[in-house]
């Protein structure tokens, strides 16, 4: 077989991303806090571009309102990012039209302001069949204390519900790192029991750095012991007796505990090796609970849904500036097409920015239209809601939906949470009147076993069956699964487990 070398013209069709199409779906993907950084660098080098601290746009969304396919067309068009061609085309479409100077215009507010009800309610997921949840992508400490912790919550919580439980106690952080509350109020604010408050709070003092979510000096230093693997049953009696360890009262607490006085030196001198205080050390950051992005109150007669205004920058473009340069009839070519490009790329970025806004507000909109039951009920009412749901309600791609609810906050009257947790799947029922999330089945099977007699547990298929009782077919596997998930024993291993604790 002979190889050669030849040139050859051959005409192709393919897809590119221009410039401005990446940053629009970039600006999709930004918090208010990350969108007025990236502000405020393209300001330093744009002249005609201005950033103020905070919108006077009415960025509001009421929840009786429904999406109309003329508005979610509209919405769509500009800032809809997805893999298929009509999206891309229909971007990079808006790019040409917005690079046009003399097709600048005003976006109009297409949100209706008045105030009215909304319809039902919906929950968070667990293991989104649209895609991992990833909160905040690449971060490191220098990203801020907050956001490392709601990482780490994403990788140890795949049940939504436990990730709601968890942002609560991530609120109620001291600069300490010990938590200022109870299990007791967790629990009651968060809608759960405090069985289950408890199994987050056990996870949540596996986080980094060791000792955090601690309720006090004892239990802070027992969890710094066994991330480091020191802890023992000795240490454990030493640490129930910090006040006479405190007195130096050493042969008192050898002969109580029967072992040498050298033990006790040498577990205080370990003791003396960890930190009593985890979070004192970060500093006044630790303070700064991340701002929402969306903010969620109750109003006469429904719900409201806004962006969060004193986080959310205006973008404003400097028209008297770009006049003064239009008449500057001596200035060069070179002057004049710069001029020129930071004017329409400043138009462009404002446009772009309003129907980021715009799509963000539609979008909360449209998850709090489905999630009612549980602002209103708790956590037992989360319902079965995905990213198709809420893009065939907007009319836009389910990768739009995705991009906006990755990394946004949300604040409700039960608290701050990722918005991406109110996503969930569903579990089928015999009565089509029955609709249930994953999260809230997950939820029912821990309130069960919560509530079961200690010596006489529950099986998996006992549990199947109460859960059937009431409309939702779980099938005892699924129970099983389930149960495992929220780290729950098997029916014999409870047993054990109560038989073993009349002993102590």
């Amino acid at each position: 077989m002979q190889l050669s070398q030849s040139i050859k013209l051959r005409q192709k069709q393919s897809l590119v991303m221009t410039p401005q199409l990446q940053q629009a779906i970039k600006l999709l993907q930004m918090t208010n806090l990350e969108l007025s950084q990236h502000l405020q660098e393209q300001m330093y080098d744009n002249p005609f571009l201005e950033v103020t601290g905070a919108t006077e746009t009415a960025l509001n969304e009421t929840t009786k309102q429904t999406a109309g396919p003329a508005d979610a067309e509209a919405l769509n068009k500009n800032l809809s990012a997805t893999e298929g061609q009509n999206d891309v085309s229909a971007l990079r479409e808006s790019a040409a039209l917005s690079d046009d100077p003399t097709q600048h215009q005003e976006v109009e507010n297409r949100f209706d302001t008045a105030l009215v009800d909304m319809p039902r309610a919906s929950g968070p997921s667990q293991g989104f069949a649209d895609g991992d949840f990833d909160l905040i992508d690449n971060l490191s400490a220098e990203d801020g204390f907050y956001p490392m912790l709601f990482k780490q919550m994403n990788l140890t919580f795949t049940d939504p519900t436990d990730r709601i439980i968890a942002t609560h106690f991530i609120n109620a952080l001291e600069p300490t790192g010990w938590i200022g509350t109870t299990v007791e109020d967790i629990a009651a604010e968060s809608g759960c029991s405090e069985t289950q408050a408890e199994a987050v709070l056990a996870a949540l003092q596996g986080f980094e750095p060791a000792g955090l979510f601690a309720r006090n000096l004892a239990e802070c230093l027992k969890i710094q012991l066994i991330e480091s693997e020191q802890y023992t049953p000795l240490f454990g009696q030493l640490l129930d007796n910090l006040e006479q360890l405190g007195r130096g009262e050493i042969k008192q607490l050898s002969r109580k505990f029967k072992c040498e006085p050298e033990d006790i030196v040498d577990m205080l001198g370990v003791i003396r090796t960890l930190n009593p205080k985890p979070g004192e050390h970060l500093g006044i950051e630790f303070r700064e609970m991340p701002s929402p992005d969306v903010i969620v109150t109750r109003k006469k007669g429904g719900w409201s849904v806004e962006l969060n205004r004193s986080t959310l920058p205006a973008v404003l473009v400097n028209e008297q500036y770009a006049e003064m340069m239009a008449n500057q009839k001596r200035a060069d070519q070179a002057v004049q097409d710069y001029s020129s490009d930071s004017l329409t790329n400043a138009r462009w970025l404002k446009r772009a920015v309003e129907q980021r806004n715009q799509t963000t507000l539609k979008i909360s909109a449209e998850i709090i239209r489905h999630q009612t039951d549980f602002l209103d009920k708790g956590l037992d009412y989360l319902k079965p809601l995905s990213l198709r749901d809420v893009a065939q309600a907007v009319g836009m791609h389910e990768s739009t939906v995705s991009r906006v609810t990755t990394g946004l906050l949300i604040s409700t009257p039960r608290g701050g949470m990722p918005l991406k947790s109110f996503f969930s799947v569903n579990i089928a029922s015999r009565d089509s009147d029955v609709n249930a999330s994953a999260a809230s089945v997950r939820n029912m099977v821990k309130k069960i076993i919560s509530q079961e007699v200690p010596n006489k547990p529950l099986s998996d298929e006992a549990i199947s069956k109460m859960i059937s009782e009431q409309g939702i077919d779980l099938a005892r596997r699924t129970v099983a699964k389930y149960r495992e998930m929220l780290n729950i024993p098997s029916s014999s291993q409870r047993r054990m487990q109560a038989r073993l604790s009349e002993f102590r």
